[in-house]
């Protein structure tokens, strides 16, 4: 798979997926972070697209145990949320070195974002 989209809104994850699938990825959704942990138990993802507010377990926790358990994905991580305003999700933000988008999302910033990360 290319990218794994890890969202609890549906809706964003379905409009996510649709603009990745039209430009040519292959994409799976998960509405939670341990629901990604346990999708990256069966393979690995060109680019994880992760959200920072979720149930069960949230972006940064999920971000810190992909680190522990899967420090090559943890690179291609690509947070996307409504959070970057706040001063504590911002500084977090900046401190993975991993780059963000801010929703709402333009498609073209988005697919933009899974190029520039897969390399």
């Amino acid at each position: 798979m290319d990218v794994l989209i890890v969202d609890d809104n549906t809706e964003v994850s379905s409009a996510y997926g649709q603009v990745l699938e039209r430009a040519g990825y292959m994409v799976k959704a998960v509405d939670n972070g341990l629901a990604a942990l346990a999708e990256l138990q069966q393979g690995r993802y060109s680019v994880i697209l992760l959200d920072i507010l979720m149930p069960f377990l949230e972006g940064k926790s999920f971000f810190r145990q992909l680190e522990a358990d899967f420090p090559e994905m943890a690179k291609r991580v690509v947070f996307v949320t409504g959070m970057a305003g706040d001063d504590e999700t911002r500084k977090f933000l900046e401190q993975t070195g991993q780059p963000f988008l801010e929703k709402p999302v333009e498609a073209d910033d988005l697919v933009g974002a899974v190029r520039k990360t897969m390399g």
